[in-house]
């Protein structure tokens, strides 16, 4: 989730631009042009993060295992 920088000076980011427009949340966001605050120019975006780790994804069978034992019986029938 979008939150506050907290931080005191840049330009709110776009919440629209010429025709198009964005979500509004981006109003949260900064600008920092190199003429305006005299310095490198650069966008600040903060996230909050809701749950630690990585999803959990269901296992996926594995048809490799299979096919490696039927090679198996099938040379174990030749001999």
């Amino acid at each position: 989730k979008l939150v506050s920088t907290t931080l005191p000076f840049g330009v709110n980011g776009y919440t629209k631009y010429g025709r198009k427009r964005f979500h509004p949340s981006l109003k949260l966001t900064k600008r920092y042009y190199p003429h305006v605050h005299n310095m490198d120019g650069f966008y600040v975006a903060r996230f909050k993060k809701y749950a630690n780790g990585v999803k959990k994804q269901e296992p996926e069978e594995e048809d490799d295992d299979e096919e490696e034992e039927e090679e198996d019986e099938d040379e174990e029938d030749g001999d």
